[in-house]
């Protein structure tokens, strides 16, 4: 099937279809979990049985595990013995690779393209995108970062891609001629049919696409909820993906948001970036230090998908990307805030406060110790390091705990070890079907769950230091302990 020719209605309703999409899922949304089975996939059609040179293709990957072969997103690639169309995959030690097929053969005299010389490490989101002008003009980019790259052992003579009737497939081959699938995560996959550039690429990563933007023939933003098994084409060739087998979907953690800005620099003396928001707030990063290669600053103009932690509803917040050399990346924040926002009058303002969390996968927010500046309305934290997303919210006006106590009455009162505590707690003396639940000093509610054995391990590793209290509310009563995160 030809690439659709849809007229301008049906891009005015794709524009309204992303609306609702970042509207229910905001951020980064929700991300495809593939579990390296190759019959768990998505099918995403054959619209795209006529592409050819120039094309781009973006997706944010988090991948799990290598394996000998690793596709991420494939064109009729393989049938009756023959190699077709396109693939994008990854060898067995994380370097990426774009070939094509010439149709007449399998091997590698029926195949070429280019690999990276560098590899995407594993458990870590990674923009990756390949600008494929020609077969031999093939650029590859890790977070913006364009990477050397060799031509691969294939030696077809074809300079254009070779299609055939098959669909393409994300997750896995177009048809299945090995085991192998992808392990990991995907998320905010993008697909043009020009060459985009370096600017480009840096410019709309950390963020998504408007629809105005030129040369889109596919945009899966993976944020769909309902139904499950259709993965929803915001482009105007909407090539919706039906799920094969089972995928599951699950919070992401890739660094998008709906505006952002960034910087790549040798040299980041005196350097800044800022970003306002719709509402009045806006943050400012500058004193970078260490050596990343870039650092990109994205907002998100909605409440966050996870609100542990939060006492307030703020409209908007942001989030920090380093680039390359993360962990040595340090920065001063300095978030100017309106009223609407977080700190909603001037009788709470004295409580203002930066909460923080590593992305959009976690559900908890943590107070940032920051200094408070009430006439200039600005919060300041030095020495962030590496990558976070902070929101402006407010303590408990009371500052202290508000847990009951006239109901403990428990005969046996919970424990807890080790105390003090870095990574893992246990919990024992726990009454079956119990409500656990975890309380900051300032009297958030940072864990809750009903105990369905009389232990319990909880994960703090997240958790600032400081003191904790752990309430069990059972039939015989309530206890409450407390232990200290170091």
């Amino acid at each position: 099937m030809k690439l659709k020719i849809v007229i301008i209605i049906a891009l005015i309703g794709s524009m309204v279809q992303i609306g609702n999409s970042q509207s229910n899922f905001v951020g980064s949304g929700l991300a495809l979990n593939f579990d390296g089975n190759s019959d768990n996939y998505y099918d995403l059609g054959d619209n795209y049985n006529t592409l050819n040179f120039p094309l781009t293709f973006e997706a944010w990957v988090n991948q799990s595990e290598y394996s000998l072969y690793t596709p991420v997103f494939a064109s009729d690639s393989y049938t009756s013995g023959n190699y077709y169309g396109f693939y994008i995959r990854f060898d067995p030690v994380g370097k990426l690779i774009f070939e094509i097929g010439n149709g007449v053969g399998a091997g590698g005299a029926h195949r070429r393209g280019k690999i990276t010389t560098s590899a995407v490490p594993l458990n870590e989101w990674v923009h990756i995108a390949i600008v494929a002008s020609s077969v031999t003009d093939i650029k590859f980019y890790f977070n913006g970062v364009l990477k050397a790259a060799v031509s691969t052992d294939g030696t077809a003579s074809n300079t254009s891609i070779v299609h055939n009737s098959n669909t393409v497939n994300l997750g896995r081959y177009a048809t299945v001629h090995r085991s192998d699938a992808f392990i990991g995560q995907i998320d905010e996959v993008r697909l043009w049919n020009i060459a985009r550039t370096e600017f480009e690429i840096r410019d709309k990563m950390c963020e998504k696409l408007t629809l105005a933007e030129t040369g889109l023939v596919g945009y899966w933003i993976v944020d769909e909820n309902t139904p499950a098994t259709t993965l929803q084409d915001y482009s105007i060739s909407g090539a919706n993906g039906n799920e094969i087998g089972s995928v599951e979907k699950s919070n992401s953690g890739a660094p998008i948001g709906n505006a952002s800005v960034f910087t790549y620099l040798a040299d980041y003396s005196g350097a800044t970036l800022s970003l306002n928001s719709l509402i009045g707030d806006k943050l400012k990063l500058n004193k970078i230090l260490g050596s990343p290669y870039g650092i990109h600053l994205y907002r998100v103009d909605s409440y966050p998908n996870g609100d542990n932690g939060l006492l307030t509803s703020p409209d908007v917040y942001y989030g920090v990307f380093p680039v390359d050399n993360a962990v040595d990346a340090t920065y001063t924040m300095a978030y100017t805030y309106a009223y609407s926002n977080g700190v909603s009058t001037v009788d709470n303002e004295d409580n203002s406060k930066l909460f923080k969390r590593l992305d959009g996968s976690i559900d908890t927010w943590v107070n940032q110790p920051a200094m408070l500046n009430i006439a200039g309305k600005k919060l300041t934290k030095k020495n962030f390091v590496g990558r976070t997303e902070i929101i402006l919210n407010i303590l408990n006006p009371n500052g202290r705990l508000n847990i009951p106590t006239s109901d403990l009455i428990a005969e046996e009162p919970i424990l807890v070890y080790p105390v003090p505590a870095n990574e893992l707690i246990s919990i024992t003396n726990v009454q079956k079907g119990s409500l656990i639940q975890i309380y900051d000093f300032n009297g958030r509610i940072v864990f809750s769950t009903i105990c369905e054995n009389e232990y319990l391990h909880v994960n703090i590793s997240q958790y600032e230091p400081g003191l904790y209290f752990i309430k069990e509310n059972s039939t015989s009563g309530s206890s409450v302990t407390k232990f200290q995160k170091i």
